[in-house]
């Protein structure tokens, strides 16, 4: 019988999967794509804890991970921020008229 060698995920690994989980949800909570549930709903409050959750990650991590993942994660929370703003803003106008 062979012996399976499994790597063993560092911390910085499990923080970069902690990041993109939580960045999923964030779509998802922002409306725009379904959630791991097929759940397909807008929760602006859980969307902006998730996204402040990820600027905190992200200012803790930026210096120990490579460049790429370093613009890939600033790319996805400015994006998800990006997102916010404007659902906010729909959301905000659809409760006016």
């Amino acid at each position: 019988m062979e012996e399976r060698e499994e790597k063993k995920l560092s911390m910085k690994d499990l923080i970069v999967l902690f990041f993109s989980t939580i960045s999923a949800r964030c779509w998802a909570r922002l409306g725009l794509t379904e959630d791991e549930y097929g759940d397909y709903y807008q929760d602006l409050e859980e969307a902006r804890l998730g996204i402040d959750t990820l600027d905190a990650i992200f200012s803790k991590i930026k210096d120990l991970v490579d460049e790429e993942t370093r613009r890939e994660m600033e790319g996805i929370i400015g994006t998800l921020k990006l997102n916010y703003f404007h659902q906010y803003q729909k959301k905000k106008e659809k409760q006016s008229t």
